[in-house]
This record gives structure tokens, C-alpha cells and sequence, in this order.
């Protein structure tokens, strides 16, 4: 009982000291690894190791926010969030690396997410808002979980490509090429065209929604059927 007590303390205490530091950033630890622990089952580049030492170093940031006016009383300069408002800015350097931008698709824009999530979480923690915290780890490992379950569900979990169609000819049926698409479920997102009529060719450009799983064979097909086409082909 007298464990639980301190504690409940420690836990309780607004001053930063050795303990309180010691209990935050053990919770930092814990909170931050059950967040990077998902991102490492699905073999993302920032996993486990990546996602435990942003929460750490956040929360150490906050410690050193609350613990510097603390020391320091007549430092009129002293500002408790200065430290940490700048963690906020410098997290935004790891999730600009994390995001990767290849033939008009974006990936990583998710794990970004959860870097910015992460630092948040650990300013929490070092804030002593340990409930907060909890709830939103919680709710971070629940948006990564389930509602990547109801985006399949709903057929929303596409990633987007670059379709591009070689046609013989400088006057292609866009109208009968487009429907040709959306009946395959593929979705446009944008669209470009290229003529040139001196050689009588033309490139069609469109940026497209498609299920992960798709198989482009019968989509290139029904594409060959309304158009003439020396090449069609699809970049990731």
C-alpha cells in the first residue's frame, strides 16, 4: 500500500524532480512503444525504435520546459512552453522525411501523422496529463487498426497511379476511354492529354484511384477495344 501511495504521489506531484522524471518518461516509453509497435508490424520505416524516441524526446522536452522556471524563479525570461512549442516545429522535419512523393502518389503521409501524433502524446506525458495521454494512444492504435478495416470495407483504401495510353491516332474517343475506366472501378483523379498531329499519335495522362489487389489486364483490354493503342502502361 505504501508503493501505490508514493505513487499516486509522484504521480499527482506538479514539481519535476527525479522521480516524476523517472515515472514520465517510463510512461513516455510504454505509450510511445505501443504506437511504433503497430507501425512495426506493418514493416513501416519508422517503427518501433523511431516512434518510442520521438515520445521520449518530446517528453523530456516538456519536463525541461516545466523544470527550468522551476529552478530558475527570477528568470523573467523564462517561458514553461517555449521548449515545447518548438517540438511542434522540429517534429515536422521527421514527417516531411517520412512522406514519399513517386509518379503523382504520395505515401507515408499516415505514419507523419502518427510522428506529429506521437510528439504530442509525449508533451502530455511530460505535462503530467497521463489520462489524456493514455486516451489518445488509445484512439491512435484504434484509427490505425480498425478504420483501415472500414476504409477496405467501404473500398476506400486505393492508391493512387499514372495511367498513360499511347493511342495511333491524334483523334481519340476521350468520352468512350473515360467510361472505359470508371467501368473497371477505377477512379480519375485527374487527367492531361497530349496530340500530335503531325506524326497522327496522342498521350492520354490520368491519374488514378485503384484497388491495391486490381488486375490491369482486363482494364487494358476494354481499353484496346475503343481505342487504337500502340502502348498503355501504369506507374506506381
Amino acid at each position: 500500500m505504501e508503493f501505490y501511495s508514493e505513487l499516486k504521489s509522484i504521480l499527482s506531484s506538479t514539481e519535476i524532480n527525479f522521480h516524476t522524471a523517472l515515472v514520465r518518461l517510463l510512461i513516455s516509453f510504454l505509450l510511445g512503444a505501443i504506437i511504433g509497435g503497430e507501425r512495426q508490424m506493418r514493416r513501416r520505416e519508422a517503427g518501433l525504435r523511431t516512434f518510442t524516441l520521438i515520445c521520449l524526446g518530446s517528453t523530456l522536452a516538456m519536463l525541461l520546459s516545466i523544470w527550468i522556471p522551476q529552478i530558475y524563479p527570477n528568470f523573467l525570461n523564462g517561458d514553461p512552453g517555449r521548449i515545447a512549442a518548438q517540438v511542434l516545429t522540429g517534429i515536422g522535419f521527421l514527417g516531411a522525411g517520412a512522406i514519399i512523393q513517386s509518379h503523382g502518389s504520395v505515401y507515408g503521409l499516415t505514419t507523419a501523422a502518427c510522428i506529429w501524433v506521437v510528439a504530442v502524446i509525449g508533451l502530455a506525458i511530460g505535462a503530467g496529463m497521463f489520462l489524456p495521454a493514455l486516451v489518445a494512444t488509445l484512439l491512435t492504435v484504434s484509427v490505425l487498426v480498425s478504420l483501415e478495416r472500414l476504409e477496405k470495407r467501404m473500398m476506400l483504401s486505393g492508391v493512387n497511379k499514372m495511367l498513360t495510353i499511347t493511342c495511333s491516332t491524334s483523334d481519340p474517343d476521350l468520352k468512350k476511354i473515360r467510361e472505359t475506366i470508371l467501368s473497371h472501378k477505377v477512379y480519375i483523379v485527374s487527367s492531361s492529354y497530349e496530340y500530335n498531329y503531325k506524326e497522327n499519335t496522342s498521350m492520354l495522362m490520368y491519374k488514378v484511384n485503384v484497388d491495391v489487389k486490381s488486375s490491369y489486364s482486363k482494364l487494358f483490354a476494354a481499353i484496346r477495344e475503343v481505342v487504337n493503342v500502340s502502348q498503355i502502361k501504369i506507374l506506381t
